[in-house]
């Protein structure tokens, strides 16, 4: 009896020794993978059963989304995600406030609603805009009236001095009433021909008496009263040019300077207009009779095109100079926002002019444009504040929104790598399915190193050229379970 149980004992030795070295793992019950993961039977063989193994017909590898490519070998380098956020563009937001104060009369626009520059947010009642405006047709007013009596003191300055020339070069009366009777002078006319026909009488008596006083025929007393008259009636004629002279010119200037003063009136009411927002053209078409109420209307108007995200009046309200009414705000170009540790600022050395982004839960990538690099640290978090440009023209970033940002590091020279979406987690490691043959896929266990780009360096568990589905693995990997839950049972 004990020479049996010695011989049994021998032989079950014997078996073990042989089936683990066929690679039979008598723990699991199954032969083991090798360290690329094949059996040690033919790879053209079946493989229905084998440990690891999944098979998914070709014709399911189109839904399932599957696809296969080579392992590959080059140049990588390392790749840090840093958590950044999406604001919005500070250069094109506006925060809408009310230059005057009043009652809000109409509000023609709602939350998200989407407005082009000049578009009227709002108008309100303001007796501060309608007085102003008032002042500024009464200025109109004003210096229309200073233009035109302007332009007649010109006119009657520049006849005046004209009708004094000719009297001077000894026009007579008859032509002078053809060169300047319809030319207007008011009363200078009269004076000065009244003078002058009073001084043409007087050297007429005078030269008279002198030809009579020659022939004795009248008395020398006569004469010298003649003579007396002429000159008195000459001095009288030039002291009434001189003072005509500068009177028409001090009247002309006069009137000058109360045109100039009307004008600057017009202009001092324009300008309280325009530090309100008027533009020139709104105001040509100031009309207080057609207006009516309505010159006291003030319009809050959009300074660019934009979105309204921020609205803080209603019907009626009383608004003043420090009530934000309304914000503005440009989506279709928002800002990334990443702070840089102290620690992590060498990065800063390898990127370029553009960031790469993604929101966390996404795949698709978004490029953002550099435009501020930072050069203070925030005394507070030790961080350097990086800014970026982002077109957004579809609206599918929403300021407030966390992403992740791809700064690259140092090169890590060549290796093995495969795109990211190829490595799937399997009960808590990293695996790859390399396609073997037809149908079937094998799962690889695989350590995995830096990620970069899409792609993740492969440090073992697979060699270059090796076909891995890149595509589809989750697919996969529920084939693979759902075998493992079969063969259970």
């Amino acid at each position: 009896m004990a020479g049996v149980l010695v011989a049994g004992m021998a032989i079950g030795a014997s078996a073990v020794w042989f089936l683990q070295a066929r690679g039979w793992n008598l723990a699991a019950g199954r032969i083991e993978d090798d360290e690329h993961g094949e059996h040690g039977g033919d790879e053209h063989g079946d493989h229905k059963g084998e440990e690891g193994v999944v098979r998914l017909p070709r014709e399911k590898w189109e839904v399932a989304g599957l696809e296969v490519e080579p392992v590959q070998f080059g140049e990588l380098t390392s790749l840090s995600w840093f958590t950044g956020k999406v604001v919005l563009n500070q250069d094109r937001l506006a925060h809408i406030y009310s230059l005057v104060e009043g009652r809000v009369h109409t509000v023609g626009v709602d939350f998200g609603d989407d407005v082009e520059a000049g578009s009227v947010l709002a108008v309100i009642d303001s007796p501060e805009v309608g007085a102003a405006k008032l002042e500024l047709v009464r200025a109109r007013l004003k210096a229309e009236i200073a233009r035109v009596n302007s332009e007649w003191k010109e006119k009657i300055s520049t006849n005046t001095q004209a009708l004094i020339d000719a009297l001077h070069a000894g026009t007579p009366i008859t032509k002078i009433d053809q060169m300047f009777g319809d030319k207007p002078m008011g009363e200078n006319r009269q004076q000065l021909l009244s003078a002058y026909a009073r001084l043409h009488k007087s050297k007429a008596d005078y030269e008279r008496l002198s030809s009579l006083a020659a022939q004795n025929v009248v008395a020398g007393k006569q004469l010298i009263t003649a003579k007396a008259a002429l000159e008195a009636d000459e001095a009288t004629f030039l002291a009434l040019q001189e003072q005509l002279k500068f009177t028409v010119w001090q009247e002309a200037l006069m009137a000058r300077q109360e045109l100039q003063q009307a004008e600057q009136a017009v202009a001092v009411a324009q300008s309280q207009l325009f530090i309100l927002g008027y533009r020139q053209d709104q105001l040509h078409t100031i009309d207080p009779e057609k207006e009516g109420e309505e010159i006291s209307h003030y319009e809050i108007r959009a300074p660019f095109p934009g979105t309204v995200i921020g609205k803080n009046v209603v019907l009626a309200e009383r608004v003043g100079r420090d009530t934000e009414m309304f914000t503005i705000a440009d989506l279709s170009v928002l800002w990334l926002q990443v702070d840089i540790y102290q620690k992590d600022l060498e990065k800063l050395n390898h990127i370029g002019k553009t960031l790469r982004f993604r929101a966390p839960t996404a795949e698709h990538e978004h490029t953002a444009e550099i435009f501020y690099r930072g050069d203070i640290l925030d005394p507070e978090t030790r961080t350097l504040r990086l800014l970026a440009r982002v077109p957004n023209p579809r609206r599918h970033l929403k300021a407030g929104m966390f992403v992740e940002v791809a700064l690259p590091g140092e090169s890590l020279g060549e290796a093995l790598w495969v795109p990211a979406s190829a490595v799937i987690e399997i009960d808590g490691r990293d695996a790859v399915f390399v396609h073997r043959q037809g149908d079937a896929f094998e799962r690889r266990w695989v350590s995995v190193g830096e990620r970069n780009d899409g792609r993740i360096q492969i440090r073992s568990g697979l060699k270059k050229g090796e076909p891995v589905a890149v595509r589809g693995a989750f697919s996969l990997k529920s084939e693979l379970q759902k075998g493992q839950i079969s063969h259970s049972h």
